[in-house]
């Protein structure tokens, strides 16, 4: 909403006698006064009395009744106040609803035993454009706002009155007790208390002096309830939270080559360098306070050294350029405690799927890979600053396995996708100190974490995949759809081995009988239909590339998906992005997708975009010098 006209006015004088002013002039005819204002006041014997408003449809939650019974049985309240009920619309009681029609008829009921004719108004039409001329008829006579709600989940009409100058009263139950902590306008009342609403609308009425605290109160803070200032809150409260996950430091080691970079530009700024750049080369985390004196000796260093350093720096990274791109693996070797993966700017993960009946990698997988590898390293300006990395359905042991059986390096690989996504390593990187075993990344296991509840979740699984439809059969005459291959699970995966593919379910029914029962997670067949595996509900091979992006500053848009044209069910996940996807057709025999949708669901193409230039296509068996022409034309597409 927007309160930027509404200011605060002086205190008014007594204004018994200006809404006469207004709608009449002595000797004269009624002054031009909105039609609303005529509607109400023929109701009223004396409209010049301060109004008590209260606007709402005429439900039995509203507690209008309650309102009726204690403005009656308060005779002070009714010689100092008119009572103002503005109900909706109608045109005749018999033809509404029920309850609404319930509650009029009480209304008038009442209105007829406390023989309130003359002092309660209660138009049958208004436009929704007459709402600010009722409030501000009733802030003419110095009137008060009720909401008497049994309970009111927000109160917008609350914030309505408070704009237009009137003090309110309101249930104590919801969202009013928030709306009066920030305006301080009013008085909060319990709606069952008959008495207590009467006694808070009468001491507002004739307190004059709290009438105009109240009054003023509300147009000073009614801006906390504006947009600028919600958002202004709502950004504050944001800032002020705690990482829920990732809880990884965001200050690791900036990109060296970044940092060389700007060397060869200009030396102006050597002593300020020398502050982040310590002469052995390595850098410490900014959450790591150096003492007092640390910091004086940086500052004392001679800046002769300082320079010394900057030039060897320089001069090693001209050796770098005229030596060519250097192998991955003497990167692997120079790693250290961070992933390589944090200097590159190109990234091509492979995501093929080429798997046997019996869930195995096929040759051609290999092949490909090594012509991805071999395609790359073609042109030199690409190669210098790229990796790869290679997502799976396959757990970490049988990677390796098949990377070593096709010949190829773990070292070739900067990132490591394992297990459809729940575990992500980086060779190199976090490996167990003497044994040489690469540990998966510790901040995306915590990321992930989010919520898996693995030991009920597995209980379920077990049930849904392992009973018949409508439950019917015995204990034995029903073979079971999967078996549990604890060999390929981990602390984020659940993975199973498929016995019976014709009593497997899809993917879509799985889903939502886990969500029935409170259970988020990401379940897929994968490997051609030979596993089935689940993951947390962060967890997938698409949002480990997020992460990659997330964690390591990785631009999305500089990422390369190799894909085939079919795979695991969460396969078209991959393709849509701002990454860019290059498509190898007749790679993939066979995928899994036939178990992802159920009849009635949404179609491959509410996903994969049909014509995109961020998709690329090429032909099955494609050599190294087609890939990298291909690579080039979507390099050029943004």
């Amino acid at each position: 909403m927007d309160f930027s006209n509404v200011v605060v006015q002086e205190d008014l004088a007594d204004t018994d006698g200006d809404l006469a002013a207004v709608t009449n002039s002595e000797g004269s005819s009624p002054k031009a006064v909105p039609t609303i204002w005529s509607e109400v006041m023929r109701f009223l014997t004396n409209p010049h009395k301060p109004m008590i408003l209260a606007l709402s449809r005429p439900d039995p939650k509203k507690n209008l009744t309650t309102l009726i019974k204690a403005f009656g049985e308060c005779r002070p309240l009714r010689e100092l106040a008119n009572l103002t009920l503005i109900m909706g619309n109608r045109d005749d009681i018999d033809e509404m609803s029920g309850g609404n029609a319930s509650v009029l008829i009480t209304v008038l009921k009442l209105i007829d035993k406390y023989d309130l004719y003359g002092q309660v108004a209660f138009p049958k039409h208004h436009k929704q454009s007459d709402v600010p001329d009722i409030y501000r008829l009733a802030g003419k006579t110095k009137g008060v706002f009720i909401n008497p709600a049994v309970i009111e989940p927000f109160g917008l009409t609350l914030i309505e009155a408070a704009a237009h100058g009137l003090p309110m009263v309101a249930t104590k139950n919801g969202g009013p007790v928030d709306i009066h902590r920030a305006l301080n306008n009013g008085l909060l009342v319990d709606p069952h208390d008959q008495q207590a609403i009467a006694d808070a609308l009468l001491k507002l009425v004739s307190e004059k002096n709290l009438w105009q605290e109240c009054r003023r109160n509300g147009l000073k803070n009614i801006h906390l309830f504006s947009w600028p200032e919600h958002c202004r809150t709502y950004l504050t409260r944001v800032a002020a939270c705690r990482m829920r996950h990732p809880q990884w430091q965001t200050d690791t080691p900036a990109d060296e080559l970044a940092a060389e970079d700007s060397l060869n530009d200009s030396l102006k700024d050597v002593l300020d360098m020398s502050l982040r750049l310590s002469i052995d080369g390595d850098k410490t985390s900014l959450n790591d306070r150096t003492s007092l004196n640390e910091q004086k000796t940086s500052l004392n260093e001679s800046s002769d050294d300082v320079v010394k350093h900057v030039m060897s720096r320089m001069n090693r990274r001209q050796d770098d350029v005229a030596a060519g791109p250097r192998d991955s693996s003497a990167d692997v070797a120079a790693s250290g405690k961070y992933p390589v993966l944090r200097r590159r700017r190109k990234l091509f993960v492979v995501a093929l799927d080429c798997y046997d009946g019996r869930g195995l990698p096929e040759k051609k997988m290999v092949q490909t890979i090594q012509e991805i590898l071999k395609a790359v390293k073609l042109d030199a300006q690409i190669a210098r600053f790229s990796g790869f990395a290679l997502s799976t359905a396959m757990p970490m042991y049988e990677l390796v396995e098949f990377l070593k059986w096709g010949n190829l390096k773990v070292g070739d690989f900067d990132a490591l996708i394992c297990s459809s996504g729940s575990e992500v390593y980086y060779p190199g990187a976090y490996v167990v100190e003497g044994g040489g075993k690469l540990c998966p990344d510790p901040d995306y296991a915590t990321h992930i974490d989010y919520r898996w509840g693995s030991d009920g979740l597995k209980k379920t699984i077990w049930k849904l995949m392992n009973t018949p439809e409508g439950g019917g059969a015995k204990s034995g005459s029903f073979s079971c759809a999967v078996e549990e291959d604890a060999k390929s699970s981990n602390s984020h995966c659940l993975s199973y081995s498929i016995k019976d593919l014709t009593k497997a379910k899809k993917v879509d029914d799985m889903r939502q009988k886990l969500r029935m029962r409170g259970l988020r997670c990401h379940l897929m067949y994968c490997r051609n239909s030979t596993r089935m595996q689940v993951v947390p509900l962060l967890a997938s091979r698409s949002q480990a590339l997020r992460y990659l992006f997330v964690r390591w500053r990785l631009n999305v848009a500089n990422m390369y998906v190799i894909l085939g044209e079919t795979g695991d069910t969460d396969y078209e996940e991959m393709i849509s992005g701002a990454h860019k996807t290059i498509i190898l057709k007749d790679i993939v025999s066979k995928g899994s997708e036939e178990l992802l949708r159920t009849t009635g669901s949404y179609l491959r193409d509410d996903i994969v975009p049909g014509d995109s230039p961020l998709v690329a296509h090429a032909k099955g068996g494609a050599k190294a010098e087609e890939i990298i022409n291909i690579i080039r034309q979507l390099s050029k597409a943004g």
